[in-house]
């Protein structure tokens, strides 16, 4: 199997997407189906193999389950779109650019409504945990925020902030996947720490795709996190190394955001702060290819997920 063919769990989804919110007023209904429309999918997506790696009769409450992973997901999106004031989300105009903040406070609420209609199809267990993931999303992006005030950050603090922010939503998928499968709590922690660190994976990666990548391949805007002297893994580690060269950049330029990311960028190679951070990527994907080996299922389908996330390019 190769990746190509996830693509039918990718319209699986979007068909249940689809049919999600059809009728209602019609300042909320334009900007959820707006937001609806684009992304990865992969939430969803590793809920589904994770179920699929102990069971193969995939059923409507997986389908909802993911759902709900994919819906939360967006939420989180909405909110800290306009927290960061981001106005590309997927290649298109985030929903507080194209119409106003307050209808993007609406839509994200109500994206976090259907989320809970969705979920509150499946067992008590599986709602429980994934309210649990909601607040964990809230104290991330609250940490992150934080952060910002945070001149001398530690690595440990963000990887802390980045495994509620991102990592947990993706150690959730995988978890009430294996719970919708027919796993105890117990035995599903196993797909939780595993999906876990590969979203922390997948955050080391966005934080160096930001910076040497391009917008238009990303589909969202890339100078925000500079400019909100958001702490990303980079900033951190040059820091803590060369905290006077980065002060004086970042006051040099604070007044011309392309010269700072260009020049920022230009540092990042210099000081090969990208390398390292390239190779601590590395080696935190050879500690989830440990991690699945670990578990007792059929692994190939989220083995081809692993490397095509490892393999990504945006």
């Amino acid at each position: 199997m190769n990746f190509n063919e996830f693509e039918k769990y990718k319209s699986l989804v979007d068909s249940e997407l689809d049919n999600l919110y059809s009728n209602g007023p019609k300042l909320l209904l334009e900007p959820i189906n707006h937001i609806l429309k684009g992304g990865k999918r992969l939430r969803p997506l590793l809920c589904i193999l994770s179920y699929e790696s102990i069971k193969n009769d995939r059923n409507s409450e997986i389908l909802s389950v993911a759902t709900s992973i994919e819906l939360l997901h967006i939420f989180s999106l909405i909110h800290d779109d306009i927290m960061d004031d981001d106005k590309l989300r997927h290649g298109v105009e985030t929903i507080h650019t194209k119409w106003s903040i307050p209808v993007g406070i609406l839509a994200g609420d109500a994206v976090l409504a259907l989320a809970m209609k969705q979920i509150n199809k499946s067992s008590k267990i599986i709602i429980e945990k994934f309210n649990d993931g909601l607040l964990k999303v809230c104290e991330g992006q609250a940490l992150d925020v934080e952060f910002e005030s945070v001149i001398d950050l530690d690595i440990s603090e963000y990887i802390k902030m980045i495994n509620l922010k991102t990592g947990y939503m993706l150690g959730l998928s995988a978890q009430l996947g294996s719970l919708a499968a027919g796993l105890d709590l117990k035995s599903s922690s196993s797909y939780m720490n595993f999906g876990l660190l590969l979203g922390e994976a997948f955050q080391l990666q966005d934080d160096l795709l930001e910076i040497i990548s391009t917008k238009e391949q990303m589909g969202k805007s890339l100078t925000s996190d500079i400019v909100l002297n958001k702490k990303t893994y980079l900033y951190i580690n040059a820091y803590k190394k060369f905290p006077e060269e980065l002060d004086s950049l970042f006051n040099k330029f604070k007044y011309d955001n392309s010269k700072l990311v260009e020049n920022f960028r230009n540092l990042l190679y210099e000081k090969k702060i990208i390398e390292e951070c390239s190779d601590r990527i590395d080696s935190t994907f050879c500690n989830i290819y440990k991690l699945l080996d670990d578990i007792n299922c059929d692994k190939n389908k989220l083995s081809i997920f692993v490397n095509n996330i490892r393999n990504r390019k945006f």
